[in-house]
């Protein structure tokens, strides 16, 4: 078993910065790219909208980003964001972090990661080094992975958000489902910012940004996507998607070709 001071020893060099902030929503924060300094993304609740030469993400809570060294990034707050972020020197832990890549957020994670971001100092600590040990076992046995989403626990928020993934052009308002439910709409409104950290609105466009990317990724012409997602034409669509991820839809598709041309 590793003694305490060598792991504090492997992890001094490695975290070189934290942050726990709160966000509004639409809150957009843009990164030049560090060398040798990635950056570690966890919503705690809401979304991210994720857009870097690497690739585009959207990342919920079930999710943690990496951005490697030298990956310029805008981030843009989807709902009412409790971001937690660590900037870290992975050069010495694998190859596999010098490309960006989304992570499944397990609870061990959030949770050390909630506790490295809170705890962190420029000054060298015994716990964080003991924590920040642990963080990296954990994202070293960790697979990466379609992100899920937070799942709600009220069954009126169930029964509306099964509907929504199933039928994905529905345009049926807050007020409506309130009808059809027997109950108000604040009612509503509150349970889907408690449990899911946004806005009814805001969790419709969540899911329809990112079956749009996973579509247009398959080759679905971006026509297609915009009428199966339920927009009225092709611009409404492309404008929804050019405010969200700063590109228009083609310019999405010839990104990701280009990723996928490029030799491993």
């Amino acid at each position: 078993m590793a003694s305490t001071s060598s792991l504090r020893t492997d992890t001094r060099d490695v975290l070189l910065g934290g942050l726990c902030r709160d966000f509004t929503d639409s809150t957009l924060i843009t990164g030049r790219g560090q060398e040798d300094v990635g950056v570690l993304q966890l919503p705690l609740s809401g979304a991210l909208l994720v857009t870097s030469p690497q690739g585009s993400w959207v990342v919920d809570t079930g999710s943690v980003l990496w951005l490697a060294p030298h990956t310029p990034y805008k981030l843009r707050m989807l709902g009412k964001v409790r971001l937690r972020s660590l900037h870290l020197n992975l050069r010495n832990h694998g190859e596999i972090w010098a490309e960006s890549r989304m992570l499944h957020a397990t609870t061990l994670m959030r949770e050390l990661i909630s506790q490295v971001a809170d705890l962190w100092s420029p000054l060298e600590d015994q716990r964080v080094s003991l924590l920040l040990a642990a963080l990296l076992e954990e994202m070293r046995h960790n697979n990466a992975g379609r992100s899920q989403l937070p799942a709600p626990r009220d069954p009126r928020l169930v029964r509306i958000c099964t509907h929504i993934q199933q039928q994905l052009d529905d345009v049926k308002t807050l007020q409506e489902w309130a009808l059809e439910l027997g109950c108000d709409p604040r009612t509503l409104h509150r349970l889907f910012v408690q449990e899911l950290g946004m806005s009814f609105m805001q969790w419709r466009q969540h899911i329809r940004l990112r079956t749009a990317m996973e579509w247009l990724e398959a080759g679905k012409s971006v026509v297609d996507v915009a009428f199966d997602l339920g927009y009225q034409n092709q611009s409404a669509f492309t404008t929804m998607f050019r405010r969200n991820l700063g590109m228009a839809p083609s310019d999405f598709v010839k990104a990701r070709r280009r990723q996928v041309a490029l030799p491993a």
